[in-house]
């Protein structure tokens, strides 16, 4: 009888242990729940529309980067060429992979199209495609323009002088070089579309047209990214893109080399090599130019490896980072945007400025000259000036403020 009683108080002891056992553990998580509720809900409450413009490499990294990070977007394809990509990632579940330091993650864009009437519903809109198209891509979009919303323009050699003269209702213009030095877009049998972040950087300075609407549209862009910082003018931020001086001195003096290998080429890795002073030289040379005619405008003259994020030793910086492993094999061809819109939007701009302010640019000019003759291209007819631009008057305020 007394094993009897013992066993049952046992039982009890045993079944109340079990039970505040399940309610502590029920408890905690219906508060994981809630934390997660909650979290989601404030996620929720900070996300932005967003359309992004362009399905390139740039255009697909900043779609899934604030797609996971809680926004809405929609990527919008502007062209009908190289539908490839798109085509795969609107099947794919507009499925995207970020693969960063070896980590894979996977984000779903809400929306991806060819509509570009979308933008009118977006509070931020991000123009990703090539310069070179960027005149066209504006007239097309400035009627679904509103002057509530911010454009953000990557690698765009003033742009905002575009928008100036195309909207009738001008929205906040940024213009960047954005949070990626470099990054390709692959596949994956395993992952998909996957965008392989070759660099991203820790700061992405940009400029800000209506210099009176900064705190407006700071206050707004640093929900996506918290590395943008105001730290150009219009002009410093077209003459201050790394690509303008890196990748036309790198792609121009290895156009034999581009074209022997069929592609099969590295400029970083090649051209940027250690022991290569002579391309070096003439990139530094360049560098100095672009420097020069910032300086006439009052403007600040930071250097292309500062401008490119390489920090502490820059000579040293820039060399490990074209010797690492993860540099992409480009440019393929000599038709490449490293010539074709590095040279007609950037060198054409560089020379046109200078030409403006009475500055001899030596370095900029055969390099443009040198490009006409090797692809059969009038670049300075058909490239971007401060004349077709309209920022004639702009430049004239700056060289005689």
């Amino acid at each position: 009888m007394a094993n009897c009683q013992m066993n049952l108080l046992k039982s009890l002891a045993v079944f109340a242990y079990c039970a505040n056992s399940l309610m502590v553990e029920c408890w905690h998580s219906s508060q994981r729940l809630w934390f997660e509720s909650m979290f989601a809900l404030r996620l929720k409450s900070k996300s932005m529309r967003v359309s992004v413009l362009g399905c390139g490499n740039v255009g697909i990294a900043i779609s899934a980067d604030l797609s996971l990070s809680g926004h809405d977007v929609s990527l919008i394809k502007t062209s009908s060429s190289k539908e490839d990509i798109f085509e795969k990632i609107k099947n794919g579940n507009n499925a995207i992979c970020l693969k960063e330091e070896g980590k894979y993650k996977k984000s779903h864009i809400k929306e991806v199209t060819h509509d570009i009437s979308k933008v009118a519903d977006s509070e931020v809109v991000f123009v990703t495609i090539q310069s070179t198209y960027h005149e066209d891509l504006i007239r097309r979009i400035s009627g679904y323009l509103k002057s509530s919303q911010i454009v953000i323009c990557i690698c765009s050699y003033m742009s905002s002088f575009y928008f100036a003269k195309y909207c009738n209702s001008l929205p906040i213009i940024a213009e960047t070089t954005g949070p990626y030095l470099e990054g390709r877009v692959e596949e994956d049998d395993i992952h998909g579309i996957v965008f392989r972040v070759g660099c991203r950087l820790t700061k992405s300075p940009l400029s800000i047209y209506q210099v009176h609407r900064k705190d407006e549209c700071m206050e707004k862009i640093l929900k996506l990214y918290n590395g943008f910082s105001c730290d150009y003018n219009t002009l410093e931020s077209a003459l201050l893109n790394p690509n303008m001086v890196l990748h036309t001195v790198g792609s121009i003096m290895s156009i034999p080399r581009i074209e022997y290998s069929k592609g099969n080429f590295c400029m970083y890795r090649e051209a940027y090599a250690r022991g290569n002073e002579a391309t070096l030289n003439i990139m530094l040379e360049l560098d100095e130019e672009k420097k020069g005619v910032l300086r006439k405008l009052r403007c600040s003259p930071v250097d292309v490896f500062k401008a490119g994020g390489f920090l502490g030793d820059p000579k040293e910086s820039f060399y490990s980072y074209s010797e690492s492993n993860d540099r992409a094999i480009s440019p393929t061809s000599v038709k490449s945007r490293y010539i074709t819109e590095d040279v007609s939007q950037g060198l054409v701009l560089l020379e046109s400025i200078a030409t403006r302010i009475g500055t001899v640019v030596p370095v900029t000019s055969s390099l443009i000259t040198l490009a006409e003759y090797a692809l059969g291209v009038d670049f300075r007819a058909n490239g971007r000036t401060i004349k077709k631009l309209g920022a004639e008057d702009y430049i004239e305020n700056l060289y005689y403020l």
